[in-house]
């Protein structure tokens, strides 16, 4: 049987790169944010709860859900946020455990690696055999954040905000890759993480 390994860190930490690495030395990649869009964008009662919640302003007049609007809406705002997550999360974690049993029966991946900034949030490390923190300094991850995303820093901040801080997702890992120096360092370190969980494979 696959092992499944969660993956997660902050926004702009590179969790997202060191994920699409591990997907090239052969890992399947569950991606959490995937499933979040997809519940909203595919299961019509998430919509309707959706719209009942924050308003028919966060869709566009093609159905379409504005998602930045719906960002700026609750990471600005607890409350928001937590009726958001009651409302999206429980569907995307049933995505996100669908896709993960449809690869642990198929395809020829070495092991799964489920890609989730809310790992223990959502204490769906529990579900993984596995779990690993990228971790990088803040200014580096805001710095990310603002080119890639095309966050203000004051966005960035409040999504980092919102979750466990980068500590106490490191202390509660397995496994830690440091994001601090070059790419190409980085991408060396992502390597001995694949060959420290194919060696957990074979213990």
């Amino acid at each position: 049987m696959k092992p499944v390994v969660g993956l997660t860190g902050i926004l702009g930490s590179g969790k997202s790169a060191a994920a699409e690495k591990l997907r090239q030395l052969g890992a399947c990649i569950v991606d959490m944010d995937a499933a979040g869009r997809w519940a909203v964008e595919k299961n019509e009662r998430v919509r309707r709860r959706l719209k009942k919640a924050f308003g028919d302003a966060i869709f566009a007049a093609n159905d379409q859900l504005l998602r930045k609007k719906l960002a700026d809406i609750v990471f600005a705002n607890s409350d928001a946020l937590a009726l958001l997550n009651t409302i999206v999360h429980p569907v995307m974690l049933q995505r996100a455990r669908s896709l993960i049993k449809k690869e642990k029966t198929g395809g020829g991946c070495l092991y799964i690696v489920v890609d989730a900034a809310l790992l223990f949030e959502l204490d769906f490390e529990q579900e993984c055999d596995l779990t690993v923190t990228v971790a990088a300094p803040i200014e580096q991850c805001l710095a990310r954040a603002q080119q890639f995303k095309k966050l203000t820093r004051e966005q960035a901040l409040d999504r980092i905000r919102s979750q466990l801080s980068q500590d106490e997702k490191a202390e509660r890992s397995d496994y830690i890759i440091q994001n601090n120096a070059s790419l190409a360092e980085f991408y060396h370190a992502v390597q001995k993480l694949h060959e420290w969980i194919m060696h957990k494979v074979n213990e």
